[in-house]
């Protein structure tokens, strides 16, 4: 027999849209605090179920959101109860959905403002939101627009649209679109794709990848794409997630995901915390066995880090390919504003699996300004079995590495004398070595740490995304909690450093370690 890839679509436990509408319109407490009568206008979406066992005992967390009055309260409670959940207000604000996005096309185009010619562009700019507080407290929502115009003398403007009030802001106060001086021609040279351009057909959110060879089955998972990853609701996705991953049947994650991913600017100290659940085209070329969204390709596919010329394609989603060498690749595009990230996940034969994130952006006003970003991956480890883990440091040289013991929560950074961490079980000695890539480098200030060792915690997925500077907030999971023996969950984080003076080579642009099987 070949070496066959086969898709199979899953449903994933726990709540749905609607579900979680019902509950929020059949909960006084939920209306009270939002001050509506209208569940229809609520942003929400699915709540996925948080506990190992999928079964009525699983608790989810869900945030519901109401635009016109920007607040916000989050829902707490078992799946098989949700009517009992808990309310409490909450602070998340959801980025803008796509159909927010095309009201706020719409508006925008008929204010007379807006610059005539047909090569101008609406597209979803940084930050999101320009929401505008107002003298009694109260904040009005507005999502932001950019408007490049070519052959203007102001190419590249940032607005703010009141989808309520049906008013567009030209000038919001804190939004800045200005270019750098060193850079007088627009930062990046591809194009961005029009707000109303990018559609979503459809298709399962999840699917069960099946690797074969010669009728031995190598890896068999759950892939996740980007706009149903984990932490949604609240949260903003991670990318390409992977969950209940087993090689040759062996257990290794229960999931493995980008749940943060920020940007921070030195000239002027502006950050972004971005979302990993818009998926943006890229190409790929092959067949889609589930519908749309997953494709089986025939050759290798090509995102915006291999396509120099624009920001389009003919797919969007999640692709696979078997390219020999005994390697299979999941790869999808997301976007965030006019960023473009590269989610990959490459899973050997022999268990190594490598995550990669890619960087790369569309035309824009500000990215040739000197920047760092920070991806933050999440690797919930159950080799054997969730229990009985055990976590080493080796420092001192390649030949003669001295394993030192992991057993509080902590957090390290990549430097010497620490060479690479191991997570195995204790009993069989079975687990995975953790190596730093290439191009991964060190923390800054911002990014806090480069690894972070925890015992796993189900309400530990999503660290609260605040407001005044958007990092990293880990380290309020960290409190002492021994990790000798128990559930582990390694945080790992890679940094890229942009600086359009003094360009990295290409693979600089792709950051990584590689997982590599022990025993």
């Amino acid at each position: 027999m070949t070496r066959q890839v086969i898709i199979e679509a899953v449903e994933q436990p726990g709540l749905t849209a609607e579900q979680v509408r019902r509950v929020a319109a059949e909960h006084p407490a939920v209306l009270a605090h939002l001050e509506t009568a209208d569940a229809d206008r609520l942003i929400l979406g699915e709540a996925a179920a948080l506990g190992r066992e999928p079964d009525g005992r699983a608790p989810f967390r869900a945030s519901v959101f109401d635009p016109v009055s920007n607040r916000g309260v989050e829902l707490r409670g078992t799946v098989g109860r949700p009517e009992h959940a808990e309310v409490v207000p909450s602070a998340y604000r959801p980025t803008p959905g796509p159909g927010e996005l095309r009201a706020a096309a719409e508006i925008l185009r008929a204010d007379g403002r807006f610059p005539t010619g047909e090569d101008v562009i609406v597209y979803r700019p940084m930050p999101p939101l320009a929401d505008l507080e107002n003298p009694d407290g109260t904040t009005t929502r507005r999502p932001t627009l950019g408007v490049y115009t070519p052959g203007g003398p102001v190419r590249h403007r940032i607005v703010a649209v009141d989808v309520a009030a049906r008013t567009v802001d030209w000038s919001p106060a804190g939004v800045s679109a200005a270019m750098h001086p060193d850079h007088p021609d627009d930062c990046e040279s591809r194009l961005p794709t029009p707000v109303e351009s990018l559609r979503d057909r459809g298709g399962p959110d999840a699917v069960r990848l099946r690797v074969l060879d010669g009728g031995t089955e190598l890896w068999n998972l759950i892939v996740v794409r980007p706009r149903a990853s984990a932490p949604q609701n609240p949260g903003d996705g991670s990318g390409v997630e992977l969950r209940e991953v087993r090689h040759r049947g062996r257990l290794v994650f229960r999931q493995a995901h980008v749940p943060i991913l920020n940007v921070q600017y030195e000239e002027d100290g502006v950050t972004y915390r971005d979302w990993q659940n818009e998926e943006t085209r890229f190409s790929a070329a092959g067949a889609d066995p589930v519908g749309w969204g997953w494709r089986i390709c025939d050759r290798a596919p090509k995102t915006i880090l291999e396509r120099p010329d624009n920001d389009a394609g003919n797919f969007q989603g999640v692709a696979f390919h078997d390219g020999g060498g005994g390697e299979v690749r999941i790869v999808s595009e997301i976007a965030a504003g006019w960023y473009r990230y590269v989610s990959e996940w490459r899973l050997a034969d022999d268990g190594t699996v490598r995550p990669r994130f890619g960087f790369a952006g569309v035309r824009n006003p500000r990215t040739c300004m000197r920047h760092r970003h920070h991806v933050y991956w999440r690797f919930d480890f159950d080799v054997e079995g969730s229990d009985n883990d055990v976590i080493e440091q080796f420092d001192g040289t390649a030949e003669a590495p001295v394993a030192t013991q992991i057993v509080r929560e902590t957090t390290r950074r990549r430097r010497p004398p620490a060479r690479f961490w191991q997570v195995t079980d204790k009993s069989s000695g079975r687990g995975y070595r953790i190596v730093p890539g290439p191009h991964d480098n060190t923390t800054d200030p911002y990014g806090i740490a480069d690894l972070w060792f925890l015992r796993r915690r189900a309400s530990e997925l999503y660290d609260g995304n605040p407001h005044d500077d958007n990092r990293a907030m880990l380290g309020r999971f960290v409190n002492g909690e021994s990790v000798s023996g128990t559930n582990v969950v390694v945080w790992y984080a890679g940094h890229f450093r942009h600086d359009q003076n003094a360009p990295h080579p290409h693979q600089g642009h792709i950051v990584g370690p590689d997982l590599i099987p022990v025993r």
